[in-house]
């Protein structure tokens, strides 16, 4: 528990690293994109596979690698008031953003949190503005390839990455645009 005893159910590191990363998109995105669950979780995905010590795992569900902690997280964060949803119609999206509690997590994490604020501040940077889909198809092909790249024991080739994709999602998404995204995260050296 934190000092202040504020934080009843989001006194640890996942939740820690989530308002980093919140903090992050409200410095570098602002007002420009809203930030749902679906962000959330993408974020967090990429920084922990970047090497940020986030304690969580990820599977692959509807929206992409997906994990039930980050989602117990966000709810707890939200209890706590270090989230909250500033969305106009809350029943079909949130909107979120760090509460008036943030500080209290913030602050007591800030040594274990410091030292990864670079990686941090990349990913918000480099995949904040997208869009929640645009999210999705990434963060898949991404997990899709680390995945492949465990279970074969070397690189996945571009088919068998492509392949798996189109098993999962089937026609959510074009080809072309799948492709270029493949080629993106190829280009910067995430795949």
């Amino acid at each position: 528990m934190t000092r202040s005893g504020k934080l009843a159910y989001s006194d640890d590191l996942l939740s820690a690293f989530t308002a980093a990363i919140i903090r992050s998109y409200e410095k570098h995105v602002g007002g420009r994109h809203y930030l749902g669950r679906t962000a959330i979780q993408k974020l967090v995905y990429f920084a922990k596979t970047l090497g940020v010590p986030i304690p969580c795992s990820f599977e692959i569900y509807t929206y992409g690698p997906y994990s039930d902690s980050v989602t117990f997280s966000v709810d707890s964060m939200l209890a706590d008031d270090v989230l909250k949803d500033i969305s106009n119609v809350p029943h079909k999206y949130s909107n979120y953003r760090l509460g008036d509690n943030a500080d209290e997590i913030l602050n007591a994490y800030k040594p274990l949190i410091e030292p990864y604020q670079c990686v941090i501040d990349d990913v918000v940077q480099s995949l904040g503005n997208f869009e929640p889909q645009q999210l999705e198809l990434v963060a898949t092909l991404h997990f899709i390839h680390q995945r492949l790249k465990q279970i074969l024991r070397r690189e996945p080739s571009k088919e068998q990455v492509l392949e798996d994709f189109r098993r999962i999602k089937k026609d959510k998404f074009g080809r072309e645009e799948v492709d270029s995204f493949y080629n993106a995260l190829k280009g910067a050296q995430l795949i």
